[in-house]
């Protein structure tokens, strides 16, 4: 392709023109790259030396809480947990500032976000993603949901593991809701102790989750359940590497004995 390029230059009037496939070429190539990896099967290790945080949080959002407490939701509400985001934090349970503010979180160098829809169109995982990790302020849109994926990146993933690998990194997000999801139930409609909740997520992944309470709109009301957050050994965010998070409740809990209901 770059020697029918270096034609299309001798002919000046086609300078443009071979310009826009010198950066297809870019754009395909990265792909490759990323399936290379992707195929490798290669898990990072948990002291891997390229980045600085000290483990993983994978937060999980109630769409029906979500969208009857902040964030007002066009299209179809999913029924099951979706994803809010997999986030590298610090030893002391804060999030790592994203690589714009701070690029000491990582030395690789991170696949830029405006590389990300040819990506992960190529690899076939947008209709995943639509499923696990829709932008639940329009379901239906794909681009809404691309400009979340592409937020979520450049906030989080760029200074995780997978840095230059948002293959690995999305598709790790996916299988972890997805086998999260077949093993965790909960019964709609029913009021649970935080306490209880824990309990249940403890008996279907082996790992102490955090449990985000909220209110409905107006901070008034019954509490409900937002999100369930679980926490991975960095390098390892498999089922395999779960481990108990830091706190078991967040938000507007007081309390493991107070009661949430899911909506």
């Amino acid at each position: 392709m770059k020697q029918h390029c270096n034609k299309m230059v001798a002919v000046g009037g086609l300078m443009v023109a071979c310009l826009l496939v010198e950066i297809s070429c870019g754009a395909v190539e990265a792909v490759r790259v990323q399936e290379r990896r992707l195929s490798s099967g290669r898990i990072l290790g948990s002291t891997d030396p390229n980045t600085t945080f000290a483990f993983y949080k994978f937060s999980l959002q109630w769409p029906p809480a979500s969208c009857d407490s902040s964030l007002k939701c066009v299209g179809d509400i999913p029924a099951e947990f979706t994803i809010h985001g997999l986030w590298p934090q610090l030893s002391n349970d804060k999030g790592v500032p994203a690589y714009a503010k701070n690029k000491s979180c990582t030395t690789l160098t991170p696949t830029r976000a405006d590389q990300l829809p040819v990506i992960l169109q190529t690899r076939n995982l947008v209709q995943q993603l639509m499923q696990a990790w829709p932008d639940l302020k329009n379901t239906s849109s794909l681009k809404t949901s691309q400009t979340f994926w592409t937020n979520e990146w450049t906030k989080h993933g760029m200074c995780s593991d997978y840095g230059d690998k948002p293959l690995d990194y999305f598709k790790a997000a996916i299988n972890l809701r997805n086998n999260f999801v077949q093993a965790f139930k909960l019964e709609r409609g029913v009021s649970y102790k935080v306490e209880e909740i824990v309990e249940k997520v403890k008996a279907a992944v082996n790992g102490t989750p955090e449990i985000a309470c909220r209110t409905k709109k107006g901070g008034k009301g019954a509490k409900i359940l937002l999100e369930l957050r679980l926490c991975y050994k960095k390098g390892n965010p498999t089922p395999q590497g779960i481990q108990d998070c830091k706190v078991s409740y967040s938000g507007v809990c007081k309390s493991t004995l107070d009661e949430l209901t899911l909506l």
